[in-house]
C-alpha cells in the first residue's frame, strides 16, 4: 500500500511525472533542448519527447522574506480538540448455505489495517507505521468441511490511514493513494491453504491466504501468512503480505535530503469478526463515534511567538491557491496545529523553507533559512502538541509587505489564443502550444508578465517563448496542421519537424517566462525589460495535467509594455556540461549498460538530436570518457568552462540536474584573484531548483570564464534495469544545465 513522503514546495517549479503527476520518483524530462553554443540567446530546439521538467528561467524570485520570532510562554491554555471520524466501509456480504456454517463479520472497532516501510527521514533510518480502523469483510467458516470456508472482499478505507506525523498521511492519501478517487483498497482472496479437518476453539491455525490486492483500480497478487483462531464466537485473523511499492504505482519515494524509503513494505491486517447475526457497534458505511485528541498544553505561544513565524514564512506558499497548497494548506491556526509535528521536523531539518544554495556561494537576496530562534520556537510549540491560544479558525495571512497587491503589474494586454482547447483523460500528461500576437507595430519591451490560468486545475504549468516574426508562417503551419486549437508540443514551442525559421534553424525563439500555480505576476527590474520588434510574437507552451476530467481552457498571458527605447534588454542564456554515469561494475554486462546502446536508443526517441547533444558536449568541453569516470563509490561528475560574449549585470542564476543530481556548482573567473562562487548546492534537491538572485551588484564581462561543476550518485533513485545514463532529455536520463540571467549593458 502506501510509501511515505513529507514535503511542500515553495517558489520554483515543483515536480511532475509521467506516472503519477505528484510522485516525486516519476520524473519528466526538461523542457527545451538547447544548442550546443551556449551562449546563444535563441534557444530553441525541435524533436520529439517524452514529457519535460520545469525550469524558472526568468528573475526576479518569488519573494519570502525571512524574520525573527519573539520566545515566550504562557499558562492556563485552550485548547480546541482535534476531531478525528472513522469511516466504515460497506463490503459484499456472505451469506450460509448449509446449517453447519456461519458468517462472522468484521468489527472495525477491534480491527485494524497497517503498513510499514523503511526510510531515512531527515538523515534518521527508522520503520514508517501507519494504520486505519476503516475495514470491512465477512469470513465464512463451515464447521463440517472446513476446507471449504472462505474469506469475502475485504474493503479498506485508505483515506482514513495515520501515522505519527500528519504531514505524510495528507502526502500519502493526495499523492500516491490518490484516495479523493479511489478512497478504498479491496483484498479479494482466491484461496485459503492450511485450514485444519476440524476446528477447535482457543487454538491458532497457521494459513495461507492469495489473491488480489486492488488500490487505484490496479489488480496485483498478493500472499499472505496468516494466523487465525476462535473463541467465545469471535474470530481473530492476523495476516501479513510483503509487497513491492511499484507494483501499484506509489513508491518508492526518494524527497531530496529529506525522505527516501525502500521499495519493500510490509502489509497487516488484524481482525476480529463477530457472529454475522449480531449488530456491528456502528452504523456501516456511515462511521464509529467521532474520536478526540488529547487537548495539548504547554510550550510557547501560539500568538505572541509561533503565528507571526508561520505568517511571515509559509502562509504566502501554503494559502490556499499557492504553490505550496496543494501539498498542505495552511489557511488557520487549526490547519498549522494539526500537521504540528510535521512542522517541526521540516523545520528542524532545515528542509522547510526551502534553501538548498550554502554560504560558499556570494551573497543572496531573500534568503528562506530560518532564524535559530524561529526554529525552537517551532520545535518546543510542536513538542507540546501543537498547543492554540486563538481560536482555530484565526487566518493566517502573510504580513503587508509579502501581499499580492505589491507584486501587480499594469495589464496593457492581456493575450489569449481563437478558440478553447479541448483535452482527453486520455492523455494525462499533455503538452500545448498556443500563438499570442501582441501586435507591435515597433520595438517594444515587456517590463512585466503574469500568466492567467483559466481551468487551474488542469494547468500545470506554463512557459512563454518570444519568437521573431520571421516565423510567422511556420508557427501558422504547426497550428493549422494539428486539429483543435494550437498543436502538441512535446519539445519546448516545436512540434514534429519544429518550428523552424527561414534559414532551416530555429534560432529564432527565446525563452521569456516560466509560470506555476501560485506563482505571483512578474515585475522586471526598474529600466529593464524584453525587447520585442515588430510583429515578433509570443508562444505559450502549456502543460495539461489530467486525471479525470478535461475542461476545456482559454488561458490568458497578461503584459505589461514600455516603448521607451533607453530601457536595457533582460536576456538569459545557457551553459551546459556532460552527463557521463556509467553503470555500477557489477552490472557491466548488462544491454543499457553500454553506452552506443544507449545512444541508439536515444536515436530512436528523439532523432539525430538524441545522441549528438550527449557528444557534442564532450567536444565542446574538451572532455573524454576517461576524464569522466566515477569514484569507487559511484560518484559521477564532470565540468565545463564557457566563455561570456556580451556585457552585463547578473541578475538570475540557475542550475539544474534531474534525481541523480549531487551537487552543483557554478563560478565566474575560477583560479584568478576575481573568482566568485555565483552559485553551490551541496546536496542537489530536485524539489527545489530555483532562481538566485545575487545580494551585490555583479558584472559580466565579454571573455570571463564561467564554470559549470555537476555530480550524481547512482544510488538517489531506482532502475527498472542497469542503464548507463547521459545528457538527454528523458525521464532515465540526467543534465548538467545552467542559465544566467543578465541585464545587458547598452553599447
Amino acid at each position: 500500500m502506501p510509501a511515505v513522503t513529507i514535503g511542500v514546495r515553495v517558489g520554483a517549479f515543483p515536480q511532475t511525472g509521467d506516472k503519477s503527476d505528484m510522485a516525486p520518483t516519476n520524473r519528466e524530462p526538461d523542457q527545451q533542448r538547447q544548442d550546443l553554443d551556449p551562449e546563444a540567446a535563441e534557444a530553441a530546439s525541435p524533436g520529439p519527447r517524452r514529457g519535460r521538467r520545469r525550469l524558472v528561467l526568468a528573475a526576479p524570485l518569488l519573494l519570502l522574506v525571512v524574520a525573527a520570532g519573539a520566545w515566550a510562554l504562557f499558562d492556563n491554555l485552550r485548547v480546541a480538540p482535534v476531531t478525528v471520524s472513522l469511516s466504515v466501509p460497506e463490503a459484499p456480504r456472505l451469506t450460509a448455505s448449509a446449517p453447519d456454517q456461519k458468517v462472522y463479520r468484521i468489527d472495525a472497532t477491534r480491527s485494524s489495517v497497517a503498513y510499514d516501510v523503511e526510510e531515512i527521514l531527515a538523515g534518521t533510518s527508522h520503520t514508517a507505521h501507519g494504520t486505519t480502523s476503516g475495514i470491512a469483510g465477512d469470513i465464512l467458516l463451515d464447521e463440517r468441511t472446513p476446507g471449504s470456508s472462505k474469506v469475502g472482499e475485504i474493503v479498506v478505507n485508505v483515506e482514513q490511514l495515520t501515522s505519527d506525523q500528519a504531514i505524510r498521511d495528507n502526502r500519502i492519501r493526495h499523492d500516491f493513494l490518490e484516495s479523493t478517487h479511489y478512497p478504498l483498497a479491496r483484498l479479494k482472496v482466491t484461496s485459503i491453504t492450511g485450514l485444519p479437518s476440524r476446528i477447535e476453539d482457543s487454538k491458532d491455525y497457521q494459513l495461507e491466504l492469495k489473491g488480489d490486492l486492488v488500490v487505484k483500480d490496479q489488480a496485483r497478487p498478493v500472499t499472505l501468512a496468516a494466523t487465525a483462531s476462535r473463541a467465545d464466537d469471535t474470530l481473530h485473523v492476523k495476516a501479513t503480505a510483503h509487497v513491492k511499492l511499484t507494483d501499484w504505482g506509489i513508491g518508492p519515494i526518494s524527497l531530496g535530503p529529506l525522505v527516501k524509503t525502500g521499495d519493500e513494505a510490509t502489509l497487516t491486517i488484524d481482525a476480529t469478526a463477530i457472529d454475522g447475526s449480531r449488530p456491528l457497534p456502528y452504523e456501516v458505511a456511515a462511521g464509529s463515534p467521532a474520536t478526540t485528541a488529547p487537548a495539548a498544553t504547554g510550550g510557547p505561544s501560539f500568538k505572541a511567538t509561533v503565528q507571526p513565524i508561520l505568517e511571515r514564512n509559509c502562509a504566502s506558499c501554503h494559502n490556499a491557491g499557492q504553490a505550496g497548497s496543494d501539498v498542505w494548506k495552511m489557511d488557520t491556526a487549526g490547519d498549522a496545529a494539526k500537521v504540528a509535528k510535521g512542522l517541526g521536523l521540516v523545520t528542524g531539518s532545515g528542509y522547510m523553507p526551502p534553501w538548498p544554495a550554502s554560504e560558499q556561494g556570494v551573497p543572496l537576496q531573500h534568503e528562506r533559512r530560518l532564524a535559530a530562534a524561529d526554529v525552537r520556537a517551532i520545535a518546543a510549540w510542536a513538542e507540546a502538541g501543537g498547543p492554540l491560544d486563538v481560536d482555530p479558525s484565526t487566518k493566517l495571512t502573510p504580513p503587508a509587505d509579502n501581499l499580492e497587491a505589491n507584486y501587480q503589474i499594469r495589464h496593457d494586454q492581456e493575450l489569449t489564443w481563437d478558440e478553447p482547447y479541448q483535452g482527453s483523460p486520455a492523455k494525462a500528461n499533455d503538452y500545448r502550444c498556443f500563438v499570442l500576437d501582441p501586435k507591435f507595430t515597433d520595438t517594444t519591451f515587456i517590463t512585466g508578465f503574469q500568466f492567467l490560468p483559466d481551468q487551474r486545475p488542469i494547468v500545470h504549468h506554463a512557459l512563454g517563448f518570444k519568437v521573431a516574426a520571421s516565423m510567422r508562417d511556420d508557427l501558422a503551419k504547426l497550428d493549422a496542421a494539428d486539429p483543435g486549437a494550437g498543436w502538441q508540443c512535446y519539445a519546448g514551442m516545436s512540434g514534429p519537424g519544429g518550428a523552424q525559421s527561414p534559414d532551416g534553424t530555429t534560432k529564432g525563439s527565446q525563452l521569456i517566462m516560466g509560470w506555476v500555480p501560485g506563482q505571483r505576476p512578474n515585475k522586471l527590474p526598474e529600466g529593464a525589460g524584453i525587447k520585442m520588434g515588430a510583429g515578433d510574437l509570443i508562444v505559450l507552451q502549456l502543460h495539461y495535467h489530467y486525471s479525470h476530467d478535461a475542461p476545456a481552457d482559454r488561458s490568458k498571458m497578461a503584459i505589461e509594455v514600455s516603448h521607451d527605447q533607453g530601457l536595457d534588454e533582460v536576456l538569459t542564456n545557457t551553459y551546459l556540461g556532460p552527463a557521463e554515469i556509467p553503470c555500477a561494475p557489477e552490472d557491466a554486462g548488462a544491454p543499457l549498460c553500454n553506452r552506443d546502446n544507449v545512444l541508439a536508443q536515444l536515436e530512436k526517441d528523439f532523432g539525430p538530436a538524441g545522441p549528438a547533444i550527449a557528444n557534442g558536449l564532450m567536444l565542446l568541453c574538451n572532455k573524454t570518457l576517461e576524464d569522466l569516470q566515477p569514484t569507487p563509490g559511484g560518484i559521477a561528475s564532470s565540468s565545463c568552462d564557457h566563455r561570456i560574449r556580451r556585457d552585463g549585470e547578473i541578475i538570475g542564476v540557475l542550475g539544474h540536474e534531474h534525481t541523480l543530481g549531487k551537487t552543483f556548482r557554478m563560478t565566474l573567473n575560477p583560479g584568478t584573484p576575481g573568482e566568485k562562487v555565483l552559485l553551490d548546492i551541496p546536496t542537489w534537491d530536485f524539489q527545489w531548483q530555483m532562481v538566485f538572485a545575487p545580494a551585490e551588484k555583479i558584472e559580466v564581462h565579454k571573455g570571463d570564464t564561467l564554470r559549470i561543476e555537476c555530480s550524481w550518485d547512482r544510488s538517489l533513485e531506482s532502475f527498472s534495469e542497469p542503464r548507463y545514463v547521459t545528457w538527454a532529455e528523458g525521464t532515465e536520463d540526467e543534465m548538467c544545465y545552467s542559465a544566467l540571467t543578465v541585464r545587458l549593458k547598452r553599447p
